[in-house]
């Protein structure tokens, strides 16, 4: 509302929802296994989508993660039954939901990374 030249309520927004990531994402699913940066054991995991600055991942083991939780992830991107240690990737937990199975993790990566067509497109 406004009263004498001043908004006393916000005005509404023009969209229902603000884009807020600075990637586009892709809707992948990949098997992936990820830990605690602090632990020396996986668990398995499911990306649901991923994007060159983080990824939403299904955690599907019995571990409960944090908000801040750093970790370290690796995704079978192609075929490949072993994924090398070369190939982990770093991120932070940045936002939790309860997903279907255990807790579905929205994890931002410390360095962006470079997604090309092999990656987002398995049968390519």
């Amino acid at each position: 509302m406004i009263d004498k030249n001043r908004i006393v309520e916000p005005l509404p927004v023009k969209s229902p929802q603000v884009e807020r990531r600075r990637h586009t994402r892709w809707t992948l699913e990949r098997p992936c296994k990820m830990r605690r940066a602090s632990s020396i054991t996986f668990e398995p995991a499911r990306t649901v989508n991923v994007a060159p600055g983080g990824v939403r991942i299904n955690a599907l083991g019995e571990k409960r993660y944090a908000v801040g939780d750093r970790v370290e992830i690796a995704i079978a991107w192609d075929s490949e039954p072993v994924v090398g240690r070369d190939a982990l990737i770093i991120g932070r937990v940045v936002r939790i939901t309860r997903g279907e199975v255990g807790q579905s993790l929205a994890i931002q990566f410390e360095q962006p990374m470079s997604l090309d067509a092999s990656v987002l497109d398995p049968a390519a």
